[in-house]
């Protein structure tokens, strides 16, 4: 089954939630245009399940903690465990994609195995963060292996797991072919730990007013360390970051609840309904009940 979202729900850490069901086959595969997400970006998140993606159409920038790398149309992507990351289209053309979120135990098998002691553990912990795909010959395997897999997810033909399975364990042993002429996974800094233990509070706290020295204070800095961490890392300020994160939560509840948009909108942290459609609109391009009303038409 391939998945379509407009949407990314995280925890507090910003860990990326995965629905219930996802644990009988460890293996999500995704479609989409990064246009279907509000602002047309798939904000900063992570999660310990590896992903690969491609990009069919469009160019888009890959946020990979403080780095940037822009990706084309026929180019694709590995990036490993507990990586933050985002999407951001970059051309207002269609920017469809397509991606599997997966547990590397289903290439692994048992913890222990050869399979993932020569192969998998390697590769998780000092394999790279992110590494490109692209158009010369030498990556044709690692595009090749994808569609095998994603023809599978989408036909879902009896015994379809082994076929992917089989398809995405080629990929990994490609990506770590791959990697062995590269620099070896970096050693996360102290500010992305800081920087985690901010967003934590910060979506334990949208409802409330916040503070730049409120969000320092949770991770003992200054208010000017904090600022130099979101702009180094998120490229907004801590203030700018809560406003998005508020109106990414509001559509993500607009898309899958009944909830009234009062509701939504105190839920959020707005301190009025009327405030909340102007920015939610000036961000969005529409009203709360506009975006409502078009993405239920579009599951019709």
């Amino acid at each position: 089954m391939i998945r379509n979202r407009n949407y990314v729900s995280t925890d507090s850490h910003r860990k990326e939630l995965q629905e219930q069901g996802f644990r009988l086959f460890d293996l999500l595969a995704n479609e989409g245009d990064i246009h279907q997400y509000i602002a047309d970006c798939i904000p900063s998140h992570w999660h310990l399940e590896l992903e690969v993606f491609i990009l069919l159409q469009g160019s888009v920038l890959i946020q990979i903690g403080d780095n940037s790398y822009y990706v084309e149309a026929g180019e694709g992507c590995f990036i490993n465990t507990g990586v933050l990351h985002s999407f951001t289209a970059i051309v207002p053309s269609p920017c469809v994609y397509h991606s599997f979120v997966f547990d590397s135990g289903i290439i692994g098998g048992t913890p222990g195995s050869v399979f993932d002691t020569m192969y998998v553990r390697p590769l998780l912990n000092a394999g790279p963060d992110f590494l490109k795909f692209g158009r010369d010959a030498e990556d044709k395997p690692f595009f090749k292996q994808f569609d095998i897999a994603f023809t599978a997810c989408a036909e879902e033909k009896p015994g379809y797991e082994f076929v992917v399975r089989e398809a995405m364990s080629k990929i990994l042993l490609y990506t770590k072919g791959k990697h062995q002429t590269m620099p070896s996974r970096r050693v996360p800094t102290i500010q992305e730990a800081r920087l985690k233990q901010m967003l934590e509070w910060i979506d334990g706290n949208l409802r409330n007013v916040m503070t730049v020295k409120e969000i320092a204070d949770t991770a003992n800095i200054c208010t000017r360390e904090c600022q130099r961490i979101f702009s180094r890392y998120l490229h907004y300020s801590p203030m700018a970051y809560i406003q998005r994160r508020r109106l990414f939560k509001a559509a993500e509840q607009l898309s899958t609840t009944d909830a009234t948009i009062t509701e939504i909108a105190f839920d959020c942290g707005f301190s009025s309904p009327s405030y909340f459609t102007k920015q939610f609109k000036d961000l969005v391009g529409a009203t709360p009940k506009e975006y409502r009303t078009a993405i239920q038409e579009k599951r019709l």
